[in-house]
């Protein structure tokens, strides 16, 4: 009893993540917009001076448990953005950059 018990505990966490769900378009924008999250933390001000001085494996540390804090909803938002935006925002040197793609957006 106790095998099954632990047999359909494990089935339905795997219908519950929600990776497994994503189909691959989806899952590799998410993945796409993870990436520019890490990039946007990176040359953030605020990210900054939370990274000066670090070592690099430190500094990757920092980023990604900022990324890992993003919420789900706004990586989904992400993935559904133009790809001629995110490309624009994953190439922005700074936050200004940033802004003025987020304004390409509004204007399509």
């Amino acid at each position: 009893m106790k095998l099954f018990a632990l047999a359909w505990f494990l089935v339905l966490a795997a219908a519950c993540d929600p990776g497994a769900s994503d189909p691959p378009d989806v899952a590799r924008r998410k993945a796409e917009c993870k990436r520019l999250e890490d990039h946007i933390f990176r040359i953030s001000p605020e990210s900054q001076s939370r990274l000066a001085g670090l070592p690099p494996a430190e500094q990757q540390k920092v980023i990604d448990t900022l990324v890992a804090g993003v919420p789900v909803e706004d990586l989904e938002q992400c993935a559904a953005a133009e790809p001629a935006v995110i490309a624009c925002m994953q190439a922005a040197p700074d936050v200004a950059a940033i802004r003025a793609c987020v304004g390409l957006a509004k204007k399509s």
